[in-house]
């Protein structure tokens, strides 16, 4: 079956997330160049606004909007960054922040902690996946009515300093105070690598940042040891990064001097990068599994992959983002991302999608396009670029948009799985399990010490499953008996990843998950094949 882990109700939402998971090159100052009279032109009108306009103006703010308006009007993936925007962009990229290494849950006005980061400096401290944090140091975090990055901002720090909590647990009538020594917090972008049989290896990668090729190489050095002979990677959801992440990822699956990608734009020569032939699985059966959100660095691998004929992908088509942005730094510390050029695959394709129509029609394009792709189990009958590329192999790909899968996997279409959608969309089957896991974390911890005794041993009980079904009622989602009958199985899956996640980190979620997992099942069978 196939359910997203967050539900429908968010897809717009990171369908415009993509902005932000770009491949960019290396940062480069922006030079002297001088102000024309269109930039004199602007400046006059920020100021007169700043005068006489009837509200007073942030004209930092209003100036970080024109120039992402400007950007807008060039391509979707041209973007404009603050200074807290790009600080924040790049903790994201290079998968380090500074903090007390917890994540956030908020709920109302109430800010609670949702999981402790096993690595992270709160381990240990006596903080509990669902308490309840009142404030910190001075400042008051629920029912002050702060946004979420002002929570965030509050909490953070600098290395070494403490953060002092208050800290309300489930059942407690008083606070009492944790104090956490902010350190380096370190956010894997392979959160979960393991076998899923004797012979194959199985490893998520959620996006591309600085650490991702290492944390890569590790996983494979892991599973090699243990018997690998085939290997299935995982960028379903995944909407890009670094680009020379995925090219270092490609090194580890590609024999010596396969074409990996190539740019080219107006202004940049052809740069061609080619496999060094070190890596760590250039041999041994492959399988890449995309979906419509993999994007940017997830299709130069796919694509590289795919044209060398190294391996099958299998999933849906891919997003369609084939533009390389560079950063260009401004004298205020924030930036813009500048498209410079395009990448290809080895093949020659170069799958963007067309963006002359306008950003909003562009990311129109994409949600009609994946709904009338939803249950198509054939990529012949979405290709709309008949252009014919070919793989090392003579082998026909297209282009138009997009990596289009050697084998589709449509959604399934049982009508019974709506009741279940449902649930999801609604995000009733994480709030309840974080209910759970708030009234019970200590007492999960004791009987459960490590991650392998609760995925071992733990089953989601029926008090827990009927306050879900409560809950979805509550919500207007009416209880379906058949439905229940036969995914009840499966919803019991969910809440106890979901739960596991809180207790002991993110690659629990998809390591639970992975037994009920559909895609991944017929993935296997084809590898087999």
């Amino acid at each position: 079956m196939k359910t997203e882990k967050y539900g429908w109700l968010i897809v717009l939402a990171m369908v415009m997330g993509m902005l932000l998971g770009v491949m960019f090159a290396p940062k480069i100052a922006p030079g002297n160049a001088p102000a024309g009279r269109t930039g004199h032109k602007v400046e006059s009108v920020v100021e007169l606004l700043g005068r006489v306009y009837v509200d007073s103006i942030d004209a930092d703010s209003l100036n970080g909007r024109l120039i992402g308006a400007i950007l807008k009007e060039l391509d979707p993936h041209c973007y404009y960054f603050s200074a807290e925007e790009l600080r924040r962009e790049s903790e994201s990229l290079s998968g380090q922040f500074e903090g007390i290494g917890v994540v956030l849950k908020y709920i109302g006005d109430s800010v609670f902690v949702s999981q402790i980061m096993p690595s992270g400096p709160s381990a240990g401290s006596g903080l509990l996946p669902g308490d309840k944090l009142l404030g910190v140091d001075s400042t008051q975090l629920s029912g002050a009515g702060l946004n979420n990055d002002e929570v965030v901002g509050h909490i953070r720090g600098r290395r070494g300093t403490t953060a002092r909590l208050q800290v309300l647990s489930h059942g407690d009538t008083e606070p009492h105070t944790v104090a956490v020594r902010r350190g380096v917090v370190s956010t894997p972008t392979v959160p979960y690598s393991g076998m899923v049989d004797e012979k194959t290896g199985y490893i998520r990668v959620s996006r591309f940042g600085e650490r991702t090729a290492a944390e890569f190489h590790n996983a494979l050095s892991a599973l090699r040891r243990r018997g690998m002979e085939k290997l299935v990677v995982d960028l379903r959801g995944n909407s890009g990064g670094v680009l020379e992440s995925a090219v270092e990822m490609a090194n580890e699956l590609l024999p010596r001097n396969e074409m990996i990608v190539y740019t080219e734009g107006a202004h940049s020569d052809r740069k061609e990068l080619v496999s060094n032939g070190g890596g760590l699985f250039t041999r041994g059966k492959l399988a890449i599994v995309i979906d419509e959100y993999s994007a940017s660095a997830s299709e130069v691998l796919a694509g590289a992959v795919q044209d060398n004929d190294r391996g099958l992908i299998v999933g849906r088509r891919s997003f369609g983002k084939g533009l390389v942005q560079r950063q260009f730094e401004l004298d205020d510390g924030s930036a813009v991302w500048l498209t410079i050029a395009r990448y290809y695959t080895p093949s020659g394709r170069c799958i963007q999608r067309p963006y002359n129509r306008g950003t909003d029609e562009y990311y129109t394009e994409f949600l009609n396009r994946m709904f009338e792709e939803a249950l198509t189990d054939t990529a012949l009958a979405i290709i709309n670029d008949s252009t014919p590329y070919y793989t090392s192999g003579g082998r026909v790909v297209y282009g138009g948009g997009g990596i289009f899968p050697d084998h589709v996997l449509p959604y399934f279409t049982d009508k019974l799985l709506a009741y279940v959608n449902r649930l999801a969309n609604h995000s009733i089957i994480e709030r309840a399990a974080f209910d759970y896991t708030r009234a019970n974390a200590r007492q999960l911890l004791a009987t459960y010490p490590t991650a392998n005794d609760f995925v071992a041993s733990f089953n989601a009980p029926d008090k827990l499953l009927n306050q879900m079904i409560e809950m979805g009622e509550k919500d207007g989602i009416k209880r379906d008996n058949a439905s229940l009958a036969k995914y009840g199985a499966y919803l019991r899956a969910m809440l106890k990843a979901y739960i596991g996640e809180s207790l002991y980190g993110d690659g629990l979620f998809t390591r639970i998950y992975l037994d009920y997992d559909d895609e991944i099942a017929r993935t296997l069978k084809l590898l087999d094949k």
